[in-house]
């Protein structure tokens, strides 16, 4: 069975994690598999055994307790769609082989789905394009331009599905500051467009002047971001 944790943080991917080993942790400590940097999080927090074709999920002891589906679970058999929750961070358990459709589900949870859908599967997103063949989302390349800050005059293509800033090893776009998280925010690509959102840190991205708040932002073209020493315009490329 192939399978991936997807791993997000209100509305925004922050992560993908194939599920390709016997064990895969999660937690706050650093040398987990899927590292959750929140006090909200143990250290050790949880783990995902595969054991031939299911995917099991196991809460280590942890103090805050991990929730499948809203309900508190100590060992549970991951189903496609599950929505797990660790702290403030959630993670989509994705069963890449699944067929069939998802059982029947409230309309905001359906909605939901299709919204994941999109972020991680090409052939459901091809699958949802208008039959005729007359038209067909296409997205436009973007980038931004580093116009302050100590990468001034770099400039960085947003050709993956989730582009991160911040002060962490981990971020492509590497930015300074006190108040700076390590992942302090992140731009996705989707078929909706490209949009920004805060994850992290007490410095919180600003786009033309107004902060990005609690909802991710669309990004248009030749809009500038600022977050910590750091300004950027944001492009579209021509195709």
């Amino acid at each position: 069975m192939a399978s991936k944790l997807i791993l997000k943080f209100k509305d925004s991917v922050i992560s993908e994690c194939p599920l390709d080993r016997e064990e895969t942790t999660i937690g706050r400590k650093p040398e987990n598999t899927i590292h959750i940097d929140n006090l909200a999080v143990s250290g050790r927090h949880a783990r995902v055994l595969k054991i031939g074709n299911k995917a099991i999920l196991e809460d280590l002891g942890s103090t805050n307790g991990t929730l499948v589906n809203d309900k508190q679970i100590t060992k549970h058999v991951l189903q496609h769609g599950d929505r797990i929750v660790i702290g403030k961070h959630s993670l989509i358990f994705v069963n890449i082989d699944e067929k069939e459709e998802p059982a029947p589900a409230a309309q905001e949870e359906a909605d939901d789905e299709m919204d994941k859908t999109m972020v991680i599967s090409p052939q459901a997103r091809a699958a949802m394009l208008p039959q005729g063949g007359s038209k067909s989302m296409v997205m436009p390349l973007a980038g931004v331009q580093i116009l302050a800050g100590p990468m001034q005059g770099r400039s960085f293509d947003l050709t993956a599905s989730l582009t991160s800033i911040g002060k962490g090893d981990a971020c492509k776009v590497k930015v300074k500051g006190l108040t700076v998280g390590k992942q302090a925010a992140v731009i996705t690509r989707r078929p909706t467009g490209y949009h920004i959102a805060h994850l992290e840190g007490l410095a919180k991205p600003k786009v033309n002047g107004q902060s990005v708040g609690d909802q991710p932002r669309t990004l248009k073209d030749g809009d500038v971001i600022e977050i910590g020493d750091t300004k950027m315009e944001f492009f579209i490329k021509e195709q």
